[in-house]
């Protein structure tokens, strides 16, 4: 699901606070409980990654203001690293804009979207498997241990505030609180800077905050089962802060994740029987995008000739490009040029030319340009390459023409009148 732009950034604070406050953990045994639990963070991500066969993960969080509830996001998404294939669903819900849903399925040869705002499932299919990235572990990314030092260097002397209890089943539990007082000045000014930022009454699903922003609160808990890995983390932060009016607004984030399903996970490809879809065929991994429909850049594009005159800019006629025929291999056109009455030509011949353009067939990078060699109508060889824009209906091409004081434009627009 896509969230909006400012939920997504107060999500993000409302992650981090939970780590900040689960990994201040102290220094009671051989091994400090924040080195436990950062250790029980890279076991949980590496068996993700490499060891477990299938699993489900659940994250949710709840935006309050005042108590009352103005946005609740539940994301499960469940994951078959043997097959690789995955689905997620997501809700949300919000105090403005009612209830949105969205569905996302991946196997390596299909895609499939779908949502509540429409009931259309959009099914893209491969030709070759495609590659899935949710399986990589990122503390194995070249800046983790980087990230990790900042982290330590953050926290600092906050890892002494911590309950960590040593379960006869070789389970831990980790609990941690901090309050105003604890909380460093730097943290709390970035936090004010941000809300105020992100808060700014733009966003029907938050109020406005705009003076005396401070967090008041962070505590978290987590449990780390008896094969060291993460089985649920929750955490709580609590922001005060005043909008315009000066009316006070104490902001909750709540988030809990949860990892479950170990091995016995199913991802299921979503029936489609009975249901509208619209299908469609996927650009491999790698694969330069062909065009769709060739025939559709059959016609007369041009662009015009400026030039200043007078102290302002004139037209003085176009440069005509006519693609006469084309098919995947080569494109069969025209280039000439046109001027208006009295508009001569002065500052260079004028050129007119037919050329047998062949598409890049050996270039990936370029599927869509073409080279071609030809002679001009005085007998000069004119050398020049195109390039097809699918998106904007739009031709660029250019040549070794004759240099004039004129400026040239490569970028041809097709006549649609």
């Amino acid at each position: 699901m896509k969230v909006k732009k400012k939920t997504a950034m107060l999500i993000s604070f409302a992650l981090g606070s939970l780590i900040f406050a689960t990994t201040a953990m102290a220094d009671i045994t051989s091994k400090s409980g924040y080195e436990q639990f950062k250790d029980s963070i890279k076991t949980t991500a590496e068996k993700c990654s490499s060891t477990f066969d299938s699993y489900t993960t659940d994250i949710s969080y709840v935006l309050k203001d005042n108590g009352n509830n103005l946005v609740s996001d539940n994301t499960i998404q469940k994951l078959n690293r043997a097959n690789k294939s995955h689905e997620t669903t997501s809700i949300r819900e919000s105090l403005s804009g009612g209830k949105f849903t969205q569905l996302f399925y991946f196997d390596p040869m299909t895609r499939i979207n779908q949502n509540s705002g429409d009931p259309t499932y959009y099914v893209t299919e491969f030709s070759e498997p495609q590659q899935d990235y949710s399986y990589k572990n990122p503390f194995k990314e070249e800046r983790a241990a980087d990230a990790e030092k900042i982290a330590d260097a953050i926290i600092g002397s906050l890892k002494d505030q911590v309950i960590l209890s040593n379960n006869a089943d070789g389970s831990k539990d980790f609990k941690g609180s901090l309050n105003e007082v604890q909380i460093p000045t730097l943290i709390n000014a970035l936090v004010s800077f941000q809300l105020k930022q992100n808060f700014n009454g733009n966003n029907p699903d938050t109020p406005s905050l705009a003076k005396d922003i401070f967090v008041k609160e962070i505590t978290g808990s987590a449990h780390v089962n008896p094969e060291g890995y993460l089985e649920n983390i929750l955490g709580t932060a609590t922001i005060e802060g005043k909008d315009s009016q000066g009316k006070e607004h104490e902001i909750t984030i709540e988030v809990l994740a949860k990892l479950s399903g170990i091995n016995t996970t199913a991802v299921n490809k979503p029936d489609l029987t009975g249901q509208k879809v619209n299908k469609q065929v996927g650009k491999n991994q790698g694969e330069p995008q062909k065009i769709s429909n060739y025939n559709k850049f059959v016609g007369k594009y041009s662009n015009p000739i400026i030039a200043e005159k007078d102290g302002k800019y004139v037209k003085l006629g176009k440069r005509v490009l006519e693609i006469q025929q084309i098919d995947e291999t080569h494109l069969l056109g025209k280039y000439y040029e046109e001027y208006k009455a009295g508009n001569d030509p002065s500052s260079g011949k004028s050129q007119s030319f037919s050329f047998d353009a062949a598409f890049n067939s050996g270039d990936k990078n370029d599927p869509r340009g073409l080279h071609f060699e030809t002679t001009g109508e005085s007998g000069e060889k004119i050398i020049g390459n195109m390039h097809l824009d699918e998106n904007l209906g739009k031709i660029y091409f250019d040549f070794n023409r004759i240099q004039g004081n004129f400026t040239y434009d490569s970028s041809f627009s097709p006549d649609l009148d």
